[in-house]
């Protein structure tokens, strides 16, 4: 039986084109790390990141796509180039580099919270899922080590 909604069954047999997102990050980056354009992106699987344009008031804005797989579940799975995790809790990785170019920090951004009801309406629509991350205050540990971790942010239509 289909979940709730119209069509909803018919996006988890036939998956059809990719989902757009759009991660708005509105923040200083982490304590320590080189600060070049280059050492801060959008992580792929390869670790490659990818940079963010520049957006209205200093933010950057990553925009990308994501497949959904083809699977009778009751959320989403979403899987691409930035969709790192286990099927049931997939995530996206916003890293920075030091000048050594390993990683200085690295955030879990989930991307559990997404429903079906959403990816119908962002198809319907033709719009991104948009979630903004507000990171104003990093911190460090006594040694130094920048504080990283999983961030929660809440993805939906604009």
């Amino acid at each position: 039986m289909a979940a709730a909604g119209t069509g909803t069954q018919a996006l988890r047999e036939a998956p059809l084109e990719p989902i757009r997102f759009r991660l708005v990050y509105d923040g200083a980056g982490p304590v320590h790390w080189c600060r070049r354009p280059d050492a801060f992106g959008l992580q792929d699987k390869a670790a490659v990141l990818h940079p963010g344009a520049a957006g209205p008031g200093g933010v950057l804005v990553f925009d990308f796509a994501l497949q959904l797989k083809a699977q009778d579940t009751d959320a989403p799975v979403f899987t691409g180039d930035f969709a790192h995790g286990p099927p049931a809790a997939r995530f996206l990785y916003l890293g920075w580099r030091d000048a050594r170019g390993a990683f200085a920090r690295r955030l879990k951004l989930p991307l559990a919270g997404i429903g079906w009801d959403a990816v119908r309406a962002a198809r319907e629509r033709r719009a991104p899922l948009v979630a903004t991350l507000v990171d104003h205050h990093p911190r460090a540990t006594s040694t130094g080590a920048n504080v990283g971790g999983s961030r929660p942010v809440a993805w939906a239509l604009p």
